[in-house]
């Protein structure tokens, strides 16, 4: 980590992930040598979001959304698992999932984890984006400002249009406009 990677602070997690999602958008995930500028999320809203996990209540599967934010909120889906940040205030169960990234450090170890794939599909989605950077169930509730072995630094976002559209991969309020991308 140099200088100019500071992990973000809880403060910054602890907003409406309608305002979180976004702002993570050129910020840099970080496990181990692997590191991607995150460049997709989408935001879950802790009241009334049918497509919430949180949505029925407090499990042990969703525990961690309703603690500290800041946190890692990982979840197994078939064979692929996907990375939550859980945002708001401790007790309000709001998360972003980060959908995809741009691979920036460790790029032949990501190759390697996720097979013969051309780089363009590399970390273009949530379960390939943990594959290649080895994030897996046992991150569950791990302190993501920079406690732990998974991290979010503040990244540098060159002047670009981010684009609003509607959540895709579920079932349950899928016209909502809460997913997030930087323009190509």
């Amino acid at each position: 980590m140099t200088k100019r990677h500071r992990p973000l602070d809880r403060a910054f997690y602890a907003r409406d992930p309608r305002l979180v999602a976004p702002d993570l958008l050129g910020a840099m995930l970080a496990h181990g040598p692997t590191m991607g500028r995150i460049t997709e999320t989408e935001a879950y809203l802790a009241v009334d979001d049918p497509a919430a996990h949180a949505y029925r209540g407090r499990t042990k599967r969703t525990e961690v959304l309703f603690g500290r934010p800041g946190h890692a909120y990982v979840y197994r889906t078939r064979q692929h698992h996907c990375l939550n940040v859980v945002v708001q205030e401790e007790g309000v169960p709001g998360c972003v999932l980060i959908r995809a990234v741009e691979p920036i450090a460790g790029v032949a170890l990501m190759r390697c984890r996720r097979g013969d794939v051309p780089d363009s599909r590399l970390t273009d989605g949530p379960g390939k984006l943990c594959q290649a950077l080895a994030i897996d169930i046992r991150h569950y509730g791990e302190d993501l400002c920079g406690a732990g072995k998974v991290a979010i630094f503040a990244g540098e976002r060159e002047p670009s249009e981010i684009l609003t559209t509607p959540r895709i991969g579920i079932s349950r309020a899928v016209d909502w406009p809460l997913r997030y991308s930087l323009a190509s």
